[in-house]
């Protein structure tokens, strides 16, 4: 007899699991992560880039700014928050494979039909039914249903830190670039305030000329007209600079009071964006963005996995224990104990198509989150690729505007040399110097660009590679 028993459970367990396994039968995931081929391309998770590149840039207040910046703003603390939520979630999912213990009482007062299962002396009366026990279940987790929930949401807790990182390595590169551009505002302003002080000689000079009958009115208003200019030009530059320093305080999570109390830029030398020839490709795999969707995949992998135990039976272990009763007085005297203990399976037989629905979607996401993975990969490459052509193209400029500039400088000391010599007037030499100062002011836009490539390529290569911010030191070393 008990062999018959023992035969007939392995019949019945062998269909059930036959059961379960043809459940979802033609439902794959189609998507591969590995369909776009990159040589050198690793998805490292977690290993993160030194932090602190900025600081290649040597200038303090630069630095105590991303400070304040990485203590106080509030989408760094909203990246938190999400990371505590995360290691919730992924505690309460690690919980199912604990054993369940609750408590549990009740009293109700109630009126006794007299024509059901109760004792002939209860029977019409009224009186309290009371319980007072302690339950207990286990989930023997046979298919690893709960495993996987807790590797998805321990992924979950690796996607927050990793959304957190990027997060974090936008809103540093957002407030480099700035403070880049307002270095960049105040150096032109200085040339401006140059310029215009020419333009006030140049005015003086054809004043007199006029007055001698040498030159015209006219050339007098045109003067006036582009010195009116360069002093619009000026207060654009200082609006430039009050909107930015509003921005970078902003950035800090301080307030905008935090941005217009910044003093004016020490960044000394600009950086240079001598990128190499070969990228490190590599390093694409470090970005925050791509590694947080790797993990995103591999989370969807352990949802698919639990999906699918949901075609199987479910096989627990429950027991109580405790004391039952009719009268309050009656719960706690002998008699009154009650316990049991045993199994308990459930199988999904007829659910409308629910589970195989659940699974569809599952694969679905899956799909969605390797295709994203692919486009994400194709963009980084771009974009570093696109920053790389911006950097020597931008340098092969700014080898020209430097020439330009030596060029107006020869023929300024020519000029210099024609006045001293009585043979022209200060106007040419006065001319020249406005057109090197324009000269100089393109030169400080191309070492600005370069900069910010510099710092642009360094966020697409996920923080800290060496793209060529050079610190201060080495750049004097250097040249």
């Amino acid at each position: 007899m008990k062999r018959t028993a023992i035969k007939l459970s392995v019949f019945t367990l062998s269909v059930l699991l036959f059961a379960g396994c043809t459940g979802y039968r033609g439902l794959n995931t189609e998507s591969e992560i590995d369909k776009i081929p990159l040589v050198g391309v690793q998805t490292e998770k977690g290993d993160w880039p030194d932090e602190k590149w900025w600081e290649k840039l040597n200038d303090p207040q630069l630095n105590e700014l991303v400070e304040d910046a990485l203590a106080g703003n509030p989408s760094l603390s909203e990246a938190q928050a999400r990371i505590r939520q995360a290691q919730a979630a992924a505690g309460i999912a690690d919980s199912a494979n604990s054993v369940q213990v609750n408590g549990d009482a009740a009293s109700t007062y109630q009126r006794f039909p007299r024509h059901e299962t109760y004792p002939s002396q209860h029977a019409g009366r009224k009186d309290t039914v009371n319980r007072l026990q302690i339950t207990a279940g286990y989930d023997f987790d046979l298919w690893g249903k709960n495993k996987a929930d807790y590797e998805a949401a321990l992924g979950g807790v690796r996607i927050a830190e990793v959304d957190g990182e990027a997060a974090k390595l936008t809103l540093v590169s957002a407030l480099v670039l700035d403070y880049v551009r307002l270095d960049s505002a105040y150096r032109n302003e200085d040339l401006k305030k140059e310029m215009l002080d020419r333009y006030a000689q140049i005015i003086d000079l054809q004043k007199k000329r006029y007055d001698a009958g040498l030159d015209s009115q006219q050339n007098i208003n045109v003067t006036e007209s582009a010195m009116h200019s360069v002093s619009a030009d000026i207060k654009k530059l200082q609006e430039e600079q009050t909107l930015l320093k509003i921005s970078l305080g902003t950035m800090t999570g301080i307030g905008t009071e935090r941005g217009l109390k910044l003093n004016r830029p020490a960044l000394g030398e600009y950086a240079s964006a001598c990128l190499p020839e070969d990228l490190p490709a590599e390093l694409i795999g470090r970005r925050p963005d791509i590694a947080a969707q790797k993990w995103r995949i591999e989370a969807m992998q352990q949802r698919i996995k639990s999906a699918k135990t949901e075609f199987y039976p479910n096989v627990n272990l429950n027991a109580f224990a405790g004391f039952r009763s009719i009268g309050l007085e009656n719960l706690l005297r002998t008699g009154s104990g009650t316990f049991g203990i045993g199994p308990a399976v459930s199988l999904p037989i007829f659910n409308g198509g629910a589970l195989r629905s659940g699974l569809a979607m599952k694969n679905a996401q899956y799909d969605e989150a390797v295709e994203r993975y692919n486009t994400l990969i194709l963009n980084a490459v771009q974009e570093v690729a696109d920053l790389a052509v911006s950097g020597r193209e931008n340098m092969k400029q700014l080898e020209d505007r430097q020439n330009a500039v030596g060029s107006l400088i020869n023929a300024k000391k020519l000029s210099d040399l024609n006045y001293k010599s009585g043979i022209a007037s200060a106007l040419p030499a006065l001319n020249t110097e406005i057109d090197i100062l324009n000269a100089k002011s393109a030169v400080i836009a191309l070492k600005s660009r370069q900069t910010e490539i510099a710092v642009s390529m360094t966020r697409a290569l996920g923080g800290g590679a060496e793209t060529g911010i050079k610190n201060g030191e080495e750049k004097k070393n250097n040249e």
